[in-house]
């Protein structure tokens, strides 16, 4: 006999709606805020593609470190300690990207353009995330839960079940608060790039700022996993929502309203 599903699990509308809602946001975001700097002048694509790419390499290195680091460890710790790592190197590479000429971030527009790149590739890979999931809660609801635990192990079927079970869980509300956590995290990558841009660009420098931006990151990363601890995502959201509004803040305090002259001369 087959494994037949013990439970019967479907993803509501409301719940498909706010993947759909959530994963066009995702995407559209990081164009929407390019086009409407572009709008103001100045700003350069090159500079986003370098954003992404320190994205890119930054991420992939962190998830490296810690397999190797925690090789050992099952696979929800090693994501926790790419989340601690990529704070460090997200940051560090941040400050070499705008340090050296190669980038060419000159002006505070650049740097601007530097964040929309870094989070606007964190923003698409979660976009695709999204509409997987969308995709998944529709296949869900039309063939039924035996589609995806057929021919599993117990072991399987049961992970399987609890995963999608998170899924389906996640209600229009919570998706609701999700997209402005979505929204303001992207405007973290914007204001710390603006920070390192400022800071590198006093008569003075100094590395401590660097520091201090890597200290901001991780109390982004690490005050909504002790939320999640609770079981509860919509206080994980609403955590990361005002913890990265915060750093939002105080970056602006920081550097103030005033502008930097541009150095492309």
């Amino acid at each position: 006999m087959g494994t037949e599903p013990a439970i019967t699990l479907t993803f509501s509308d409301g719940t498909l709606l706010g993947y759909a809602l959530t994963g066009l946001l995702y995407l559209l975001l990081p164009a929407a805020s390019f086009l409407m700097l572009r709008r103001r002048g100045g700003a350069r694509l090159w500079h986003v593609a370098a954003g992404a790419i320190v994205c890119f390499l930054t991420v992939g290195l962190s998830d490296l470190l810690a397999r190797v680091v925690g090789f050992s460890l099952p696979e929800n710790q090693k994501a926790l300690i790419a989340a601690e790592l990529v704070c460090f190197l997200e940051e560090g590479g941040r400050w070499l990207a705008i340090s050296y000429p190669i980038t060419d971030i000159r002006s505070e527009r650049a740097a601007v353009c530097l964040g929309i790149g870094h989070g606007g590739l964190e923003c698409w890979i979660r976009g695709v995330q999204q509409f997987r999931i969308f995709s998944v809660g529709q296949r869900l609801n039309r063939e039924g839960l035996g589609a995806f635990i057929a021919g599993r192990t117990p072991e399987a079927a049961g992970q399987i079940t609890q995963t999608l079970q998170i899924y389906a869980d996640r209600s229009l509300p919570v998706s609701l608060v999700g997209m402005l956590h979505a929204a303001v995290s992207f405007g973290f990558h914007i204001a710390l790039s603006l920070l390192i841009y400022r800071k590198l660009n006093e008569l003075n420098p100094q590395k401590r700022w660097l520091l201090f931006a890597m200290l901001l990151h991780v109390c982004n990363n690490l005050f909504p996993w002790l939320a999640s601890l609770t079981g509860s995502v919509l206080l994980q959201e609403t955590v990361g929502l005002f913890v990265s509004a915060g750093v939002i803040a105080a970056v602006y305090r920081l550097i103030g309203s005033t502008v930097l002259p541009d150095r492309t001369a």
